[in-house]
């Protein structure tokens, strides 16, 4: 669990009061071992509420879901369009009839949902909407963007809590704890250096027109990134 990426994916689950169940004895069977390490299991401790859930999971959906399996695929470097989804099948690997075998045993044949973690989709709707789709046409029942999970974490970490196993955590209980976080709007603050001289107010002239959106739809990468 060195990753950062299913720490934090660790750690959202078990702030929304799920456990994460071991597999440690299935690894021996497993031709993929690291795979397998890669994944989480997961489950709610007590039924989970009736609710109507999309692909894409907001905040608070997870709620919703008794129990999971979990990989995550959290490529920061830019967000995720239809294109790389398609080109790629490692997208579609949790879905896989391996993961569904494992998943069977771990959970003693209860129902389960396959869940995705990625990075961010394209802000389009067309696109977003695309990908979701090409998802879940994969096998994945449920999508949840990263600064989703993150900004989840935040709202649930305490200021006055007790987070020293782990460093994320106790990081982001400090950066509330002493006002970088706001409470209300979630936000980061950091205040910005005071110049070293004075800043003069720049001049535009009569003639100048200032750049401005031209509100070109985003374009996807011809690879990965």
């Amino acid at each position: 669990m060195s990753d950062i990426n299913m720490q934090l994916a660790r750690e959202f689950f078990e702030l929304n009061l799920f456990y994460v169940l071991p597999h440690w004895r299935y690894e021996a069977d497993q031709r993929d071992s690291d795979y397998i390490g890669a994944m989480l299991f997961v489950e709610q401790h007590t039924p989970a509420p009736p609710m109507e859930l999309d692909c894409l999971l907001r905040p608070g959906d997870v709620k919703g879901i008794q129990r999971a399996v979990v990989e995550v695929r959290a490529w920061h470097a830019d967000r995720l369009y239809p294109s790389v989804i398609e080109s790629n099948p490692v997208f579609a690997r949790v879905a896989s009839q391996q993961t569904r075998t494992l998943a069977e045993s771990i959970f003693g044949g209860q129902e389960y949902k396959i869940i995705l973690v990625v990075s961010e989709f394209s802000s389009a709707p067309a696109k977003r909407d695309q990908a979701v789709r090409t998802l879940q046409k994969q096998g994945i029942d449920h999508v949840i963007e990263f600064p989703t999970l993150l900004a989840e974490i935040v709202r649930l970490v305490s200021a006055q809590g007790g987070y020293a196993a782990s460093h994320s955590l106790q990081t982001i209980r400090l950066l509330k704890r002493y006002g970088f976080i706001r409470r209300q709007q979630l936000e980061l603050f950091f205040p910005a250096p005071a110049p070293d001289a004075p800043v003069l107010p720049s001049e535009v002239e009569s003639n100048e027109i200032p750049e401005s959106d031209t509100g070109e739809s985003e374009e996807e990468p011809d690879g990965l990134f």
